[in-house]
């Protein structure tokens, strides 16, 4: 990490330098595991010390071409370059915000090794405020040529608002050079607000995807986040909500599609702090060829917790007796005034649903989809927004046994 402690010191020196680089001083005392995390399998998602560094050091740059679809904003490798007016909205450059973001965004660095590091080495972003007692629904586009990279997101929504946010992220290349990209997005819900947020990514196969989403609340906010992952040949992607207000809620619902030789790692937490707090956190995935998939989660209820519930579920359909699924579901549960439960299964079709199907009339591969539509749609069709589900709905057709 040499290369990159002299960037920081050249190139990345602008008003959030004491925040890159104390974020860089936790990267580099965070020490690498070395454990193996099953009997059989030490990393799900295979990555080095060198491809962290390639992220660190490489540079998102502004894109040349005009690129302008039907979003309310639309974003290239991590910088504004179209937005519709929206009554109480403010999106800019986080790199042309800094002087504008509250200091208390900046006490926040996560708490993952790969977080730390895009956290000291990002390059673009955005700044999205919503202002107090507002409702809006905001479409974003995101484009990422396969540049190697990192970039950080901030989104803060004001006291009881009500908004809609869908951000769908593709790569733009059709070619599927080799790139590393990191991203950061840090949400902050004021008092009362509510955020729907959809994330759905699916990037080129030679890209390597490390996100971090992390949402921050305060007392009788409502948090939903609607997550997807479909591309990218090897995904770190994780959400963990601090619930610091008193009755906040906050529910999950994720989905990830694994194919080819695809390695995902899903990781899904909670940490509750406030009274009378709720996370609800369902995840769902689906393998097929000789991919991996893996969820995690973790809930947290801390002592002062009291009154409050934590719930983890996760379920994997394999497809393929060449891949591979597993799941680590945890609770740390620290006041016996809580209810809180945590569930994982991993199985294949039911073969009787099959034979139910076919006799009648229905194809083995369309009955496969079918079921395998069925599985993802029962939790993505809670999101509002009718264009997300669609996408989902289509990757899950053609999967077959």
């Amino acid at each position: 990490m040499e290369q990159f402690s002299d960037l920081l010191k050249t190139r990345l020196r602008d008003p959030a330098y004491d925040y890159r680089q104390d974020s860089f001083l936790l990267f580099l005392k965070t020490p690498v595991r070395n454990f193996k995390e099953s009997p059989t399998v030490k990393d799900y998602v295979k990555y080095t010390e060198k491809d962290l560094e390639v992220m660190a050091t490489g540079l998102k740059k502004r894109y040349e071409s005009e690129i302008k679809r039907e979003y309310d904003v639309n974003i290239i490798n991590g910088f504004v370059t179209h937005k519709n007016e929206i009554k109480g909205v403010t999106v800019s450059n986080i790199v042309e915000s800094l002087d504008h973001i509250p200091a208390y965004v900046w006490e926040e660095r996560g708490k993952e090794r790969e977080e730390y590091l895009i956290n000291a080495s990002w390059s673009s972003g955005y700044f999205l405020r919503v202002d107090p007692n507002t409702k809006a629904d905001i479409s974003i586009y995101s484009g990422e040529q396969n540049l190697s990279g990192s970039e950080k997101n901030i989104i803060i929504v004001g006291k009881f608002s009500k908004v809609t946010i869908t951000e769908e992220i593709f790569s733009i290349d059709e070619k599927a050079d080799r790139a590393i990209q990191g991203k950061t997005t840090y949400i902050f819900l004021e008092d009362g607000a509510t955020l729907d947020y959809n994330y759905l990514q699916d990037k080129n196969m030679g890209v390597m995807d490390f996100t971090f989403i992390r949402t921050f609340q305060q007392k009788e906010s409502t948090a939903r986040l609607f997550h997807v992952n479909h591309g990218s040949d090897k995904v770190i992607f994780s959400t963990e909500s601090r619930q610091i207000g008193d009755n906040s809620d906050y529910r999950v619902f994720g989905a990830s599609f694994s194919a080819g030789t695809q390695e995902i790692d899903i990781r899904d937490s909670s940490f509750e702090i406030g009274k009378s707090v709720n996370a609800d956190i369902q995840v769902r995935g689906v393998v097929t060829g000789k991919s991996s998939t893996i969820h995690r989660g973790n809930v947290d209820i801390e002592l002062e917790s009291v009154n409050s519930t934590g719930f983890y579920d996760s379920r994997i359909l394999l497809l393929s007796k060449d891949g591979y699924a597993n799941s680590k579901p945890g609770l740390q549960i620290k006041n016996a005034n809580t209810r809180s439960k945590h569930a994982s299964a991993i199985s294949s079709v039911d073969s009787e649903q099959i034979l139910y199907l076919e006799s009648r009339g229905i194809g083995k591969e369309d009955a496969t989809s079918l079921i395998t539509g069925g599985f993802i749609g029962s939790l993505i069709e809670r999101s509002k927004n009718e264009k997300f589900r669609a996408s989902v709905e289509k990757y899950a057709e053609g999967i077959s046994l």
